[in-house]
């Protein structure tokens, strides 16, 4: 089995596939501190999901949403 990610420096977006289930392989934090987030995506759904955002379509329960976000800011700021 191919081992697949998907990169993206896009917050929300990371916020979006963690709330979905998608793994976070590791977080990349540059000296101007900006992250890329690398998921794991071995299905390949990451495209479909941001796609489905794009277009108004994801019905992610908020409080997964909330938890991501709060678990990609601790991330952030401990640089895990």
């Amino acid at each position: 089995m191919e081992n697949k990610e998907f990169k993206t420096r896009d917050f929300y977006l990371a916020a979006c596939l963690l709330a979905y289930g998608l793994v976070l392989k590791k977080l990349q934090l540059e000296k101007n501190k900006i992250a890329t987030f690398i998921f794991n995506d071995p299905n390949n759904i990451a495209e479909k999901i941001i796609t489905d955002h794009w277009n108004r379509k994801n019905k992610i329960p908020t409080r997964d949403l909330i938890e991501a976000i709060v678990e990609l800011k601790t991330r952030i700021h401990n640089g895990i």
